[in-house]
């Protein structure tokens, strides 16, 4: 069985999954923002599905601190899954040493 705590690396790795996603979603959104801001202009609405529509200025401005969100969430998972291979293998290292086999 795999434990999902937050220091596991299956935990990290499904955090990591769940930032690919919201990026692939949000970078999916921010070309359809492209596509009304070149059919309607500047008074072109974009309605999202819980706070209602919104002016394309405020939707860039979501859409894009949603992709700097995911991406930071992504950084900071791939960092720590590092990190907890290195511990974990300093540990089999340490019980090698010490003849824990």
């Amino acid at each position: 069985m795999v434990s999902t705590k937050p220091g596991s690396q299956a935990w990290w790795l499904i955090l990591f999954g769940v930032a690919c996603y919201g990026f692939g979603v949000l970078s999916v959104t921010a070309d359809e923002l492209y596509g009304i801001a070149q059919y309607y202009g500047s008074s072109g609405l974009y309605f999202f599905p819980i706070i209602g529509a919104r002016g394309l200025w405020d939707t860039w401005v979501l859409v894009f601190s949603g992709l700097a969100v995911c991406f930071f969430i992504a950084v900071v998972s791939i960092l720590m899954l590092q990190r907890s291979r290195d511990s974990r293998t300093l540990e089999q290292g340490r019980k090698a040493e010490l003849g824990y086999n």
